[in-house]
């Protein structure tokens, strides 16, 4: 069977006759049937280009899994004579990290407690700052609402001031 094309179905013809179908109709199904061929031809690519990918993809992970049993073997191998030969010096090292592990977690929760402190100490810096800063926008607005009063009944500026001592 030969490969049909989108663009084949579109622009085939069929012999007229006396009681043939719709011309219209045929043409408007041909329509349909090559916009479809033309998206499955597409999915088609695409799925070919995605099982292209994967299949590099798996390829590459069965590489790796080989390298890293490999990898495994040769470590298991160097590991069985290490442990042979360390067995006692493993005993001091872990009970010198267990003491060390201790004094490392001490130093973090006293580190943790202080972290915290400074934290309560910032927060309350913050609240402080906000509060003057808000004091002071409120003197700001208050002195331009006495300037803006002020040059409404055009009063001197000295005025003004002795006004806000009141």
């Amino acid at each position: 069977m030969q490969d049909l094309t989108p663009l084949e179905i579109q622009k085939q013809t069929f012999a007229r006759t006396m009681r043939g179908y719709h011309t219209d109709e045929v043409r408007a199904y041909l329509h349909l049937v090559a916009e479809e061929i033309e998206r499955l031809l597409k999915d088609v690519d695409r799925y070919s280009r995605e099982n292209a990918m994967l299949r590099e993809e798996l390829e590459d992970h069965a590489q790796r899994e080989r390298i890293l049993k490999d990898t495994l073997l040769s470590a298991q191998k160097v590991s069985e004579e290490v442990r042979a030969n360390a067995r006692k010096e493993a005993e001091l090292i872990v009970k010198d990290a267990e003491l060390l592990s201790e004094r490392l977690v001490g130093q973090a929760m006293q580190r943790v407690a202080d972290l915290e402190r400074a934290i309560q100490d910032l927060k309350i810096e913050r609240t402080g700052a906000r509060n003057k800063l808000l004091a002071t926008i409120d003197t700001v607005q208050q002195l331009l609402a006495m300037d803006a009063e002020s040059e409404a009944n055009e009063l001197p500026i000295t005025s003004m001031f002795r006004k806000m001592a009141e």
